[in-house]
């Protein structure tokens, strides 16, 4: 898998010193990997169809460049590991213009049911728990 999701920078994204404000990459970081799952066909509103939840464990930012209002960066997420319970995105957001790396970041997240407990993909949702699977583990 080689996605690749691109987005400008808006005004009100950044902070008094004219930067995008550190808060917003974790929304950035969302939306890329949102929009990964929709272009894999799997929809995030088609796991909660299917009673089931991503909620997100933690969160890993390093921080290497600024980038300012309507610069337009990309973010490449990637699978770094899955086991049908757990899943872990790894991101690098870069400067579309310069292409200094911005960010590199990671997400953990788990699986889960309505009410938070956690629920094997293979068993709930196998078709998705196959196109994961399948992904290319990649940076």
């Amino acid at each position: 898998m080689n996605f690749i999701f691109e987005r400008k920078i808006n005004y009100y994204e950044t902070d008094r010193m004219g930067v995008v404000h550190h808060s917003n990459y974790i929304r950035f970081l969302e939306e890329a990997r949102c929009q990964m799952l929709d272009t894999n066909d799997m929809p995030y509103s088609a796991f909660e169809e299917q009673g089931v939840m991503i909620p997100v464990l933690s969160v890993n930012c390093d921080y290497k460049s600024h980038v300012t209002f309507d610069d337009v960066i990309t973010i490449k997420p990637f699978v770094k590991e899955f086991n049908g319970v757990r899943l872990t995105m790894g991101y690098h957001i870069t400067n579309k213009n310069t292409s200094n790396l911005v960010l590199v970041g990671e997400t953990k997240h788990c699986f889960t049911d309505f009410n938070l407990k956690p629920v094997r993909l293979q068993k709930q949702i196998p078709d998705f728990y196959d196109k994961f699977a399948n992904l290319k583990l990649d940076e």
